[in-house]
């Protein structure tokens, strides 16, 4: 991962947006990020760890904390990140959960996080894979960084503080770093999935003996033996309970039908005696519906006369309603009467006011005149101006001309003067072009030997490590050879030992012939005899270690060989370069761009010759076209001078036509709206005061005949509600009603008559039945008395205990019998199974303690496999501590076996050439631990980036810890990052030491104040 582009809002010190273009310091930077303490120098690496997993680089601080205090309340707090993986590059904007002010109202709201990912393919907006889910954003990442956060600060950041903790990491943690830089989980999921097909097999094979035990001991039997014994002896037994257990069912079943029998006439008996209780309950309710049937009766009597009392109430009422109908109409008879004299006099106040309209008619005459000789003077007036316009722009047209060629003959002067001055700066281009195609062959040849000087010094350099891999190489196979020696040696000793073993006295030695064995050789005691395997090993061993030593001369040879034929290259060189040879490039270099700088001003020179050559051309063609338009130009001004005069005498005479006053349209409009107006309201006035006249007159008529009906009215109601009054007097008389007030308590209405009908009918057809089912009843059991139930109970449960007795020693002895016959099925199938089992838990079951550490040094497969690529990572790192440490130091790993169970085969430790001892890195003091774990983490960056399927680290940031080094081990710790920048790394320094700014040229300073902090680049 490499960052490109980071953008930051409101984040930690930075108040406003900051931008830090990563591709300005070049495609592979060594750059320092400076600044005083507190400006943000490590919020820098936080933004790019928020980014890409939304946590900071110390773990210190939650997102939502990382917000500026400073920052406006309107700016969101939020980072954006460019990056590139191989050639691929992505987007991720991410934003803390945060409080933002409401888009409506007043107050803020909760901003919850959000992430964005794109992957930018060219396209103006980029291919999107996450839309918004922060989770989704940091679990993509995620993968296509192959670290988590965790990882990605121990590998790719060492941040303030917290440099030591892959450096003092155990095997375990070690172990899980190692596994995910290096995508070794393949090894992991072998052990797995090794143990757990062992372990599979290992439980089927307990499974299997806890099986068989199970079977036997759910039977209850002690071997398998007696499985068949017993089967024979139940047999026989089972036979005869199966006899006796038909005889019981059928006692069994004729007892239940004597029960059944005696249930239904008992039950029968019950239903008797509850007829006859409820029989009993409907014939105390006999006087209660009497009563009410003769409350029924009541109503339906009165019933019939209440038409004529409903006549004689409706008739009093239409009698007071036409009462008050009748006032009404009196009321509004006087009112009609006032309004019609006030209408009569209106009218009149109207016609002595419409006596001025003739006159208002004479002036709006007069005004609808001028208003249509002012549209005359209108006209006049904006042809003038048409005219004037005119006679402007031809006036402005021939000025433009003469101007036109005022300017061009101007231009045209200056022109042949600079064209003369041009002509005597180019007389010397040829020469000095020859000049510069000399000075560039030997500027091309001096880099070539610069290059060439480069490549010596690279093979000077790889000839020197190569002797000291020859030297290493050599040291290494002769202490291979000499153990091939020994191992021999040993195992010549061993097999004397096995022929003296043999010896007895008196009997010839098979290789001297002696029969006397004064001193027979021994076998050693500190372990068993050499096997010719071992002596075949040692020599193998041998062989290779001297093909190796072969290899690393042959190499050695090579680069001496090349570095042979570079001396001669740059001998020739320095001989066709002269003078030259010796001096800088940069100096050859500043001639060449002098000269260049020469030659391409004349050139631009030639070029602006050309062209004021083409302009003198189009100078004269334009002169030419302007002096004949100009008398055309001339002619046609005159021509408009004489038409805007005519037209402004025209104008002048309609303007005496019309009154000053009204010459203005709007005062004319006004005058004659106002005019209009006043002739309406009076007309309107007399119209309205007419029409009110005559309908107050019809208004007066309408109500005096209302009111002689409504008198007539009322006198015909008087006697309607005289008759009706004798009508109900005389039928309550004849009814059985005593007074008005017994017949009101007598009515019911329709819905209540009707419950009651529907309440006494029930009751009756309720007692009907119940007298009907109690004779019934009495009729089918007069010849019959209740069952004695206790005594049929007890024998139906004398045959059911008979018959539950004989089920149960019958299912007893088949329960029994099935389960010997099953038990015997299935101890042949797990017999069966289980040879298979063992078979491949000999195959399994030692892979998987071999794959998992369970045997020897307790080593797992990746653990093993890990091992291997850490001595790859520590050979480089320790390559880099040597030289940092002046020779002191160099990390390795600690083979021992750790105590206990705890994981061992990864831990580290540091070898002292001072003292020729190892001892635990925690050892190392503040500014030597620094340095391992720099050198630790330069190394595993070699490692992982050679590593075929190994993910990519080609960015490294180094949170403080140079200033824990004397002058000599930072100025080595430079150069070592030097040396990892040329190898095409970006690399990041975050750090207070003065000479570090001194010796970088490449840096972002981060520049603090009150209101917070800001970056400037500072690229070479």
């Amino acid at each position: 991962m490499k960052p490109l582009m980071l953008k930051m809002q409101a984040f930690g010190p930075f108040a406003g947006a900051e931008t830090v273009d990563f591709t300005r310091l070049g495609p592979n930077p060594l750059f320092l990020i400076n600044g005083p303490t507190g400006a943000g120098k490590s919020s820098i690496l936080d933004a790019i760890c928020f980014a890409l997993y939304g946590a900071t680089t110390g773990a210190e601080r939650e997102p939502a904390q990382m917000r500026c205090d400073h920052a406006d309340a309107d700016s969101l707090t939020e980072v954006n990140l460019d990056f590139s993986l191989g050639e691929q590059v992505y987007r991720v904007r991410r934003l803390p959960t945060q409080e933002r002010p409401k888009n409506r109202g007043e107050g803020t709201t909760t901003q919850q996080a959000e992430a964005q990912l794109w992957q930018l393919d060219g396209s103006a907006e980029g291919n999107l894979l996450v839309a918004k889910s922060v989770t989704d954003a940091t679990s993509r990442i995620r993968d296509l960084i192959g670290l988590d956060v965790e990882q990605f600060r121990q590998v790719m950041v060492l941040p303030q503080g917290k440099f030591r903790e892959l450096l003092m990491a155990d095997s375990r943690d070690r172990e899980k770093i190692f596994g995910q830089l290096f995508q070794t989980g393949i090894y992991r999921r072998i052990e797995e999935q090794l143990k757990t097909r062992a372990a599979g097999i290992r439980q089927a094979v307990d499974q299997h003996q806890n099986q068989v035990r199970g079977i036997l001991q759910s039977a209850d039997l002690g071997a398998e033996e007696q499985v068949g014994e017993e089967l024979a002896l139940l047999e026989p037994e089972l036979g005869t309970a199966l006899a006796a257990r038909d005889k019981a069912r059928a006692r069994h079943l004729q007892a239940v039908g004597a029960r059944d029998q005696a249930v239904e006439l008992s039950s029968r008996f019950d239903r008797l005696a509850s007829r006859q209780a409820e029989f009993a309950e409907k014939i105390v309710l006999a006087p209660e519906f009497n009563a009410r049937q003769a409350q029924l009766d009541r109503a339906l009597k009165a019933q019939g006369i209440r038409h004529l009392y409903d006549q004689h109430r409706s008739a009093i009422e239409v009698q007071g309603k036409l009462k008050r109908q009748l006032q009404q109409a009196d009321e509004d008879l006087q009112a009609a009467i006032t309004q019609h004299r006030a209408a009569e006099t209106a009218l009149a106040s109207a016609k002595r006011a419409y006596e001025a309209v003739d006159h208002l008619k004479q002036q709006q005459l007069e005004l609808k005149q001028y208003r249509d000789r002012l549209q005359t003077l209108a006209n006049a007036q904006k042809q003038l101006q048409e005219r004037q316009a005119i006679w402007n722009s031809s006036r402005l047209t021939v000025d433009s001309n003469r101007e036109a060629q005022t300017k061009l003959a101007a231009e045209k002067a200056a022109i042949d003067r600079e064209l003369e001055a041009i002509a005597s700066e180019l007389v010397s281009l040829a020469s000095k072009q020859i000049e510069l195609a000399a000075l560039e062959q030997k500027h091309q040849q001096r880099q070539t030997l610069e290059k060439l000087f480069d490549g010596r010094r690279q093979l000077q350099d790889r000839e020197r490590k190569l002797s000291e891999s020859v030297e290493a190489e050599k040291a290494a196979f002769e202490q291979d050879a000499k153990r091939a020696r020994e191992t021999e040696l040993a195992w010549h000793s061993g097999q004397a030992a096995l022929l003296a073993r043999e010896l007895r006295q008196n009997d010839p030695c098979p290789v001297c012939g002696s029969l006397q064995h004064p001193s027979p050789a021994c076998e050693k005691a500190d372990g068993g005899p050499v096997t010719h395997e071992q002596v075949e090993a040692a020599r193998q061993q041998e062989d290779i270690a001297r093909k190796r030593l072969q290899v690393a001369e042959n190499h050695r040879q090579t680069c001496r060989n090349d570095l042979v034929t570079a001396e001669k290259e740059i001998n020739q060189l320095q001989l066709l370069l002269g003078p030259e040879a010796t001096q800088p490039l940069q100096v050859l270099t500043n001639m060449l761009k002098a000269s260049e700088a020469g030659i391409g001003r004349l050139l631009a020179r030639q070029a602006r010759q050309k062209a004021l050559g083409a302009r003198i051309t189009d100078i004269n063609g334009q002169q030419s076209e302007l002096t004949e338009a100009l008398s055309a130009l001339e002619a046609k001004a005159e021509t408009t001078r004489d038409q805007f005069i005519q037209a402004r005498a025209s104008v002048e005479d309609l303007e005496q036509q019309i009154p000053e006053s009204y010459r203005d349209r709007q005062t004319l409009e006004q005058a004659l709206a106002a005019v209009g107006t006043r002739i309406g309201q009076l007309t309107d006035a007399l119209n309205v005061a007419e029409k009110v006249q005559v309908d107050k007159r019809s208004a007066r008529d309408q109500a005096s005949t209302r009111h002689e009906e409504s008198g007539r009215q009322c006198a015909d109601q008087q006697q309607t509600c005289s008759n009706a009054e004798s009508a109900w007097q005389e039928a309550l008389a004849e009814s059985e009603f005593a007074s008005p007030e017994a017949y009101r308590q007598a009515l019911l209405t329709g819905a209540q008559q009707q419950q009651l009908k529907v309440e006494i009918d029930k009751y009756r057809a309720d007692l009907a039945s119940l007298e009907g089912a109690v004779q019934q009843l009495q009729t089918d059991l007069a010849e019959q008395s209740p069952p004695d139930m206790v005594a049929i109970e007890q024998r139906l449960e004398e045959a059911s205990g008979q018959v539950k007795l004989a089920e149960t020693t019958w299912q007893q002895l088949d329960q029994r019998h099935n389960q010997l016959l099953g038990i015997r099925s299935k101890l042949a199938r797990a017999h069966k199974a289980h040879e298979k089992l063992e078979a491949e838990y000999a195959i399994y079951g030692t892979l998987s303690d071999v794959a998992n550490g369970q045997t020897g040094n307790r080593i797992s497969l990746q653990r093993f496999v890990l091992s291997v690529l850490l001595d790859d990572v520590l050979i480089q790192a320790s390559h880099r501590l040597y030289s940092m440490s002046k020779g002191r130091y160099q990390l390795v790993r600690k083979e021992d076996r750790a105590r206990g169970n705890k994981a061992s085969g990864l831990e580290l430790e540091v070898e002292d050439s001072y003292t020729g001892k190892t001892r635990p890195v925690a050892t190392l003091s503040g500014g030597e631990s620094f340095m391992a774990a720099l050198s630790l983490a330069l190394g595993l960056s070699d490692v992982v980036q050679a590593w075929a399927g190994g993910i990519r680290l080609d960015t490294l940031f180094i949170d403080e810890g140079f200033g824990s080094l004397d002058p000599e081990s930072l100025d080595l710790a430079v150069r070592t990052l030097m040396d990892l920048q040329a190898s095409g790394r970006m690399i990041g320094i975050i750090s207070h030491v003065t000479e570090l700014k001194e010796q970088m040229a490449l840096r972002l300073d981060v520049v603090s104040s009150r209101n917070g902090s800001s970056i400037r680049t500072v690229a070479a």
